[in-house]
């Protein structure tokens, strides 16, 4: 006698409450975090940069004697220019796909996030090459594997016998005051390896009061790391990018190497405020800006083509380091 089963009573169909798209946390990006950003009303311009050593220059001061005229004292300007170039990025979508489109699916908005996706991540690998590279700081140390500093070298931080991060980073602090006039950095960048590997270090730990240890280190927070390094902000670098061609097999990695960056940033810009790096954003064109626009589009040009809507993303920005000597980078930190 025939039996029902169970594939003869179900027809399989997509689920209406479940998607999966890999859309990496905004948190896992630094590029808009670090330093300020400048709206600006023109692509390219000029600012203005007073001279350092006239500010802190000592011994002009003179003893006045009776009825004698004080001494004046002068101070140089200078200037720079920045260009915002203008990037993007589209995608569209066949009249007939959005026609026969699943309930479940919302490929638009996939598709929008995609871009912006994959544009945070553009951004992210400009950051890193305009201020998370070397050649670029007024102060930069290396790491070693001799197991003692020595000059501009440091012990690599993986070696948990005698690496002494947090000594270095305090002489790093006081190098950096020193060469930029008095400036303290304030903001500590590390790339996710760094971050990982310092969570199990002993000079870490042990200043830690919450009974972390080298097998419990996600108690860790980036506030305790900013504690022990005696900073305002502790970033990591914890973005991902797949640098294979389409098609080719996924080859994932992070951004930002082994490295640490080290520098003085103010909340914000402003007349007579130094800083290591700033963001110029060029929001007067259309759609454009530091962040991700997206503008989408339908109409007959598109229609004609078979084209339902054309979706697009752009940014605006010229990412600049405007004081070399506020910043200390540590190259190559882990061995």
């Amino acid at each position: 006698m025939p039996m029902l089963t169970a594939s003869q009573v179900h027809l399989d169909q997509p689920l209406t409450n479940l998607t999966l798209a890999y859309l990496q946390s905004r948190d896992n990006f630094v590029a808009d975090r670090v330093f300020p950003m400048v709206e600006v009303d023109k692509q390219s311009d000029k600012y203005y940069i007073y001279n350092r050593e006239d500010f802190n220059r000592v011994g002009d001061r003179k003893v006045l004697a009776p009825k004698a005229e004080i001494e004046e004292t002068e101070f140089a300007l200078s200037n720079d220019n920045y260009f915002a170039e203008v990037y993007g990025h589209a995608t569209s979508f066949d009249e007939r796909v959005l026609a026969n489109e699943d309930a479940a699916l919302d490929v638009r908005r996939a598709g929008s996030e995609m871009l912006i996706n994959k544009m945070m991540l553009e951004r992210e690998l400009d950051w890193a090459s305009t201020y998370f590279s070397t050649g670029v700081w007024g102060t930069e140390w290396d790491g070693n594997t001799n197991g003692s500093a020595s000059g501009t070298d440091v012990v690599h931080w993986d070696d948990y016998t005698n690496s002494t991060p947090i000594v270095d980073i305090r002489n790093l602090k006081r190098t950096v005051q020193l060469k930029s006039g008095g400036f303290i950095p304030n903001t500590m960048v590390v790339s996710k390896e760094v971050r990982d590997k310092l969570l199990d270090n002993p000079d870490i730990l042990a200043r830690l009061n919450t009974g972390v240890t080298p097998t419990d280190p996600a108690l860790v927070t980036d506030a305790m790391l900013a504690q022990i390094f005696d900073v305002s902000r502790f970033m990591s670098m914890e973005a991902v990018q797949n640098t294979a061609a389409e098609g080719a097999t996924e080859s994932n990695s992070f951004i930002g190497g082994n490295n640490v960056l080290l520098c003085y940033t103010p909340a914000s810009a402003g007349l007579m405020t130094p800083a290591a790096g700033l963001n110029f954003v060029w929001n007067s064109v259309p759609g454009a800006s530091f962040g991700v626009t997206v503008e989408s589009f339908t109409g007959d040009w598109l229609r004609v083509k078979g084209v339902a809507e054309k979706i697009q993303v752009k940014q605006a920005y010229d990412m600049k380091v405007v004081g070399s000597d506020l910043g200390g980078f540590l190259n190559g930190i882990l061995s």
